[in-house]
């Protein structure tokens, strides 16, 4: 029963989630205080999840009537808490689908807004069928009920990761183009400019525009690696979900590298156009 917790753990590790609690904008308070939640709900969890194991093992070693009680009110309390951690976990990614950092097309976070919601919806009303009055045996049946639709749902859980991802990058890569168009023009004002205290050298713009073709390379090299992350994660399957998100996270950080490169070369650019040549 505790898998599922081992894996959402993992998961608010990969996607580094609390490294938002410096909040910008509206968008990410909120996402600050549903997160703090479901940490609280998940402590809740843990020791409710300690009290189980211990119940188990004394009705395990004793299989008293009072044993079987204490077995039984243990287990309800677990799994309820349980699926409130689950749900809190997907008001969660909800919440940071509405990041304005993030560039996520809107059809892409409907859909999973839409998914996650269903299954909160359903995990609201799965939780109240546990009766304290339930046998162990019945209670573990209800339970494997969640475990089998955690596990249809984690591909989908991993695609919005990688998209939350992708999206932090793309939406850095859209500033770095709206600098770079700036710069373009400022270079071309500059190619014509007259005035011996401003004009460049045949050689220099011969420089200058060498290095802008590099930029261009990187371009295409960027645009392959995040079309190559996109391609790798139509592959994903339930028994593949995380190995496929991990192989397009790292897909994912040679285009973010690209793109520092990008950076690093139209910050050459600028250096060059204003190192005077007299």
């Amino acid at each position: 029963m505790k898998k599922i917790f081992i894996i959402i753990s993992l998961i608010f590790l990969f996607i580094g989630l609390s490294s938002s609690s410096k909040a910008q904008n509206v968008s990410r308070e909120q996402f600050s205080q549903i997160f703090a939640e479901y940490m609280r709900k998940y402590d809740e969890y843990v020791i409710s999840h300690e009290k189980y194991v211990l119940s188990k093992i004394q009705y395990e070693s004793f299989n008293t009537l009072s044993s079987k009680e204490n077995i039984q009110r243990d287990t309800k309390d677990m799994l309820y808490k349980r699926e409130e951690v689950l749900i809190y976990y997907l008001r969660s990614l909800i919440s940071k689908l509405d990041d304005s950092s993030l560039s996520i097309p809107q059809e892409d976070k409907e859909s999973y807004v839409n998914q996650f919601n269903s299954e909160i919806d359903w995990l609201n009303e799965h939780r109240s069928t546990y009766k304290v009055t339930d046998s162990p045996e019945i209670l573990s049946e209800k339970s494997e009920v969640v475990d089998t639709r955690f596990k249809v749902l984690t591909p989908v859980i991993y695609k919005c990761l990688y998209h939350i991802s992708k999206g932090k990058v793309v939406r850095y890569d859209e500033r770095y183009d709206s600098l770079y168009n700036d710069l373009i023009t400022l270079t071309e004002r500059i190619k014509i400019e007259q005035r011996d205290a401003y004009k460049l050298s045949e050689s220099k713009i011969e420089i200058i525009d060498r290095w802008f073709g590099e930029i261009g390379a990187k371009d295409e090299e960027y645009q392959k690696f995040i079309d190559d992350g996109d391609k790798n994660l139509l592959k994903i399957s339930e028994r593949t979900a995380y190995s496929t998100y991990k192989a397009s996270i790292r897909i994912l950080t040679d285009a973010k590298n690209v793109m520092l490169k990008k950076i690093s070369y139209m910050k050459e650019i600028v250096k060059e156009i204003k190192i005077s040549e007299y």
